[in-house]
């Protein structure tokens, strides 16, 4: 664990009031606490700010690997969590938790995918048939009952509008 992470860990936890049996926690309160700590407690709140910025800016890259590899097995039809989750290295579970801390899930990004290739292929001219079982759906009612929660239309609407 480096430095910065070490810090904003310690920041998350005195926040969430999770720093009762620690033994940095007097240190850290002496520190961390405005007007306290003269110039290092200054520097310590600034690693603490850049730290969890930059923490947020490698989860937000999280989402768009998991929308890349969504992607990449769209054409397959199914999309199982596990697979994509595998692929990246983590459990379901992590894949759910740090979705979750970006503020998406990845039921979420498989919708939006899914949505945006079956306008483009509808456009295209494919039928609901052919594209609900291109993008995974059990049966062409299932698919159209998604796209109308999607996008407020019909596929039959789109093709013919």
């Amino acid at each position: 664990m480096g430095a910065k992470d070490m810090i904003a860990g310690c920041a998350a936890r005195r926040q969430a009031g999770g720093c009762g049996t620690c033994e940095r926690r007097d240190a850290c309160a002496l520190l961390m606490r405005t007007g306290g700590g003269g110039m290092l407690g200054l520097l310590l709140r600034e690693i603490v700010r850049a730290a969890a910025r930059h923490r947020r800016g490698r989860m937000a890259l999280f989402s768009r690997r998991v929308e890349r590899e969504i992607e990449s097995v769209l054409e397959r039809g199914t999309i199982r969590i596990d697979e994509v989750a595998r692929t990246l290295g983590c459990s379901r579970n992590t894949l759910y938790r740090r979705l979750r801390a970006e503020g998406t899930s990845f039921e979420q990004i498989r919708d939006r995918l899914r949505q945006k290739r079956a306008t483009a292929w509808m456009r295209e001219g494919a039928s609901v048939k052919e594209t609900a079982y291109r993008l995974g759906f059990s049966d062409p009612a299932a698919f159209s009952r998604a796209f109308k929660r999607w996008t407020g239309r019909s596929p039959k609407a789109l093709r013919n509008g």
